[in-house]
């Protein structure tokens, strides 16, 4: 992927707790000699958080169907290979670091790591860091780049893979890193890579002070869509910008990448998430074993898995519903004030997938309410219109 920007690079590793997922580093950590392949896939975006969403991500478009992604150690290191670039990972006490990167290009080493991960994650979860390091580019400039990286599991529920499979125990982590970079030309010395701790640390102050006051920043966003039994992402999407001060942001780049479960190499020898599998009856992807605990509710509606994108919103919101019965369908907009701006009736919908669209160009900018009707069952969410 060519770009005309020098930044620190994006990285690809970047209901009750008894009914939902949570990644631990017995399961979810890099291990070394792991290959697989991943595909490169059309961006669609995310969609909203929170319970019980619906991705569906069954007709996305293949753009590079071998994308491979290796993992070998370096003494208490991991390093994972991807797309010609090799990243620098340590578990420490249960935090994923990454310590730097390296490529043709760039070599960029941190003095204080980013923390992609804390384990063990569950929904709801959040962590903050802040990061600093030095790096050069070409051999001809130096880097500097610094910053925040936050992380949030920010949903759970049902996803219908590009494959056509199904997967139920689903938990989605959020991460957004802010960069502020400095590029200078290289010193007699060579300056840039300097290894870790070979400086004192920049306090998070001095880093929240340079992210406020320069004028430009990077922003990198990154979501990952994880399920039970399966040690790495089943599904991740990447989009960044770049963040002007008192303008709006500018789109650099954005791609989705699809991890086949089946064709995962390290599976066949991954005992620890076999088990898991095995526990819930999921001998492959698409089961419906006991583990779906969140299917399993004496509510006739707890099945109901839906989705709605993008939001903020400018022309058109689409909106994606799995019902686990028929139902007559029902949808409503109201504003801030509670009067009702747009109203339609859908008739009886199956049992399964079904979309609908909102046209909001006619709507002013502002704050709505959109309220679905299931026969008599309702859900409600806000929903911005820039």
């Amino acid at each position: 992927m060519k770009t005309t920007f020098i930044f620190s690079l994006w990285v690809i590793g970047i209901f009750s707790l008894s009914a939902q997922h949570i990644l631990q580093s017995k399961y979810n950590m890099f291990r070394p000699e792991d290959e697989i392949i991943k595909q490169q896939v059309e961006y669609k975006d995310p969609g909203r958080s929170g319970e019980n969403v619906l991705w569906d991500f069954s007709k996305l478009t293949s753009r590079d169907d071998e994308y491979n992604l290796k993992y070998a150690s370096r003494g208490d290191v991991v390093v994972g290979t991807e797309h010609r670039t090799m990243y620098y990972y340590k578990l420490s006490n249960d935090s994923l670091l990454l310590w730097g990167y390296e490529n043709p290009t760039t070599l960029m080493m941190n003095n204080q790591p980013e923390l992609l991960l804390k384990f063990p994650v569950t929904y709801k979860s959040k962590t903050k860091n802040y990061y600093h390091g030095h790096g050069k580019y070409c051999d001809r400039l130096e880097l500097d780049a610094m910053g925040t990286i936050e992380t949030e599991a920010d949903a759970y529920g049902m996803m219908i893979l590009p494959s056509k499979d199904t997967l139920k125990n689903i938990l989605r982590t959020h991460t957004i890193k802010y960069i502020a970079e400095e590029t200078k030309p290289l010193s007699p010395s060579g300056g840039g890579g300097r290894r870790p701790g070979e400086e004192v640390s920049i306090t998070p102050d001095s880093i929240d002070f340079r992210l406020s006051s320069d004028t430009v920043l990077f922003v990198v966003e990154t979501f990952r869509w994880y399920e039970r039994g399966y040690r790495y992402p089943v599904f991740e999407t990447v989009r960044s910008w770049v963040q002007k001060q008192n303008t709006e942001e500018i789109e650099f780049f954005n791609t989705a990448f699809f991890y086949p479960p089946q064709e995962h190499y390290y599976l066949e020898d991954d005992l620890d998430n076999q088990a898991l599998l095995d526990e819930d009856d999921q001998p492959g992807i698409g089961g419906s074993g006991s583990g779906n605990a969140n299917f399993q509710d004496n509510n006739s509606w707890a099945g109901l898995r839906y989705n709605f994108y993008p939001n903020p919103v400018e022309t058109n919101l689409e909106i994606e519903i799995y019902l686990p019965k028929q139902a007559q369908v029902r949808m409503q907009l109201t504003d801030r004030l509670g009067r009702i701006v747009w109203e339609k009736g859908f008739g009886r919908w199956e049992e399964g997938i079904n979309t609908a669209q909102v046209f909001m160009s006619p709507y002013v900018k502002g704050e709505y309410v959109l309220n679905i009707w299931f026969d008599e069952y309702m859900v409600g969410e806000k929903i911005v219109k820039k």
